[in-house]
C-alpha cells in the first residue's frame, strides 16, 4: 500500500526565526513506522514547516529517513488543487492529513479538506476532516449552532456581530443602534462571571474573563474589542480535553486527560499541566464517550480531533473542538506506547489489539522554560520520558514569546507520575518550574 502524509500552511514561515526540536526526532519515528508496515511505502508532501513531519535546521529538512520520499511544496504551487495535483503524481492508495495549528487563525484543517476534496474527485481515498467540519469548528459561532441543534452542551453564549454592533457610530441618521441594545440586554441577563473570546481565536489567547454585566459593557465598548465574539457564560468545574481518532463507522473515543487552570479559572496555553487518562467512574467517562461518538458522527470526522471540555454538576459541557492534532495526541500516543507518526496514520489500518483505556500507561504533558540542547538530551534519557520538543521564536519580542519545551512521560499508575516529577525536580531544579509542580500535584491528588 502506498501511503501519502501531507499538511499545509496558510502562513509564510522562515526557518531562521522558529525553530522545532524534537527527541526521538520524526525521522527516528519515521523509521519506526516504516520497519512496522514494512509492507507500506511511505511519501511526505508539505509545506513548510510540515510540523510533526520534519526535522528542520532552518528552512531545510535537517535529516531524512531513507525509506520516506519527502515533497517540499514550493511556495507557488501553494494551492488546494496545485498540492492535491502533487500528491496525485505519487500515485497513493490512501493520503492522510496530518492537520496542524497555526497562530492567530486555527483554520487548516479547512485547506487540508480541500486538498482531499480535489483528491478525492482523482479517485484517491482520503484521511481528512471535511471542510465543512473545519469551518463549523474554526468559527466558535457556527461551533454553538452545531452543537444547539444536535442536543449537545455548550455554555450559554451570545453572539456579538463586530460590524452591527458599532455601524451606529458611522450613520448620523441612526439616533439608537437597536443590535446593540439587544445584544447588551441578552448579556445582562446572563449568569456572571462570563468569558469574551474571539470567535476565530486560536487556544484562549486573548480571552476575557469578566466579573460584572459593567466590566462587559466596558470591554465591549473599548477600543480592545476590534472583531466579533462570542460571550459565554463561564462553566464552573474542572478542565478536561479527550480526541476523537478514526473515520466515520470507526472511531476511536481516548479517554479524557484533565488540565490544570490559571487564576482566571481557564486553562492557560503556555502554563496549562495534561493528565490521564481518567477512567474514574465518578466523571461519567461512558457518558462522554457516547457524546463524543454522536458528535463525531455528526461531524463526519476523519483523522484526528481535539475537543475541550468542562465536567460541572455531574454533565459534560463542550467548550471548543479542534479537528487537528493537538498537544494532547503526543500524550496518547505516549499512552498507547506508540509514536506521534504512528497515531497519525493509524486509521489507515486496522488494528488487530487496540489499546483498551484500563491499559493505557498514565501519562503527564508539561511545558518547561527553554533549555540547553544538553539538557534537552538529559531529559529524554530518562527512562519514564517519552518525548521531549522545543520551540523556540528567535523573532520574540516579549518574554512569553520565546518559547517553550514540552515534556511527555509515563508512569504505570497517578502515583509513580508523581514519583517520576519529584525525580525531575531534585535532579535539575533550574528546568521544572513551582507552578508547573504545583498544577501537577493538585491534578493528581484529585485523580488519585
Amino acid at each position: 500500500m502506498r501511503i501519502v502524509i501531507f499538511s499545509t500552511n496558510s502562513n509564510h514561515f522562515d526557518g531562521k526565526k522558529i525553530s522545532t526540536k524534537n527527541i526521538p526526532t520524526c525521522k527516528g519515528q519515521l523509521d519506526e513506522l516504516c520497519k512496522k508496515h514494512g509492507a507500506c511505502s511511505f511519501s511526505i508532501v508539505t509545506q513548510l514547516p510540515g510540523t510533526f513531519l520534519l526535522d528542520l535546521e532552518g528552512d531545510t529538512p535537517a535529516e531524512k529517513s531513507e525509506q520516506v520520499e519527502y515533497t517540499l511544496v514550493p511556495d507557488d504551487k501553494s494551492s488546494p488543487k496545485e498540492i492535491a495535483d502533487i500528491i496525485a503524481e505519487k500515485k497513493p492508495d490512501i493520503a492522510i492529513a496530518a492537520t496542524f495549528w497555526v497562530d492567530p487563525f486555527d483554520w487548516l484543517s479547512v485547506k487540508d479538506g480541500m486538498v482531499a476534496e480535489k483528491l478525492r474527485e482523482m479517485g484517491i481515498k482520503t484521511i481528512a476532516h471535511p471542510t465543512e467540519a473545519g469551518i463549523d469548528c474554526f468559527d466558535k459561532f457556527r461551533t454553538h449552532t452545531l452543537m444547539e441543534k444536535i442536543g449537545l452542551k455548550m455554555a450559554k453564549s451570545v453572539y456579538v456581530h463586530h460590524w452591527l454592533f458599532m455601524c451606529a457610530g458611522t450613520k448620523g441618521v441612526v439616533r439608537e443602534n437597536v443590535y446593540e441594545e439587544h445584544v447588551m440586554e441578552k448579556i445582562r441577563s446572563m449568569r456572571f462571571p462570563v468569558i469574551i473570546k474571539d470567535t476565530v481565536g486560536l487556544s484562549s489567547y486573548g480571552m476575557q474573563v469578566v466579573g460584572t454585566y459593567e466590566e462587559a459593557d466596558r470591554f465591549l465598548h473599548s477600543r480592545r474589542n476590534s472583531s466579533d465574539r462570542i460571550v459565554e457564560e463561564f462553566i464552573e468545574g474542572e478542565q478536561f480535553g479527550a480526541e476523537v481518532h478514526g473515520t466515520k463507522g470507526h472511531y476511536k473515543i481516548l479517554p479524557p486527560m484533565m488540565f490544570s487552570v490559571n487564576q482566571y479559572g481557564i486553562t492557560s496555553p503556555k502554563q496549562s499541566v495534561k493528565i490521564g487518562p481518567v477512567a474514574d467512574e465518578k466523571y461519567k467517562t461512558d457518558e462522554l464517550k457516547a457524546m463524543l461518538e454522536k458528535l463525531a458522527e455528526e461531524l463526519e470526522l476523519s483523522g484526528i480531533a481535539q475537543v475541550d471540555l468542562v465536567f460541572s454538576g455531574g454533565k459534560w459541557y463542550i467548550i471548543e473542538v479542534n479537528p487537528r492534532i493537538s498537544g494532547m495526541t503526543s500524550a496518547y500516543a505516549a499512552a498507547e506506547g506508540k509514536t506521534m507518526v504512528e497515531t497519525i496514520t493509524e486509521a489507515a489500518f486496522e488494528e488487530e489489539n487496540p489499546v483498551p483505556p484500563e491499559k493505557m500507561r498514565k501519562v503527564m504533558n508539561f511545558k518547561l522554560p527553554l533549555l540547553p540542547q544538553a539538557l534537552m538530551k538529559k531529559i529524554s534519557g530518562y527512562s519514564f520520558v517519552s518525548q521531549v520538543t522545543q520551540i523556540e521564536n528567535y523573532a520574540a519580542t516579549q518574554k512569553r514569546e520565546v518559547g517553550y519545551a514540552e515534556v511527555i512521560m509515563t508512569g504505570d499508575t497517578f502515583e509513580e507520575l508523581m514519583k517520576n516529577l519529584r525525580k525531575l525536580k531534585e535532579d535539575i531544579p533550574e528546568a521544572i518550574e513551582d507552578i508547573f509542580f504545583e498544577n501537577a500535584s493538585k491534578i493528581i491528588d484529585k485523580l488519585s
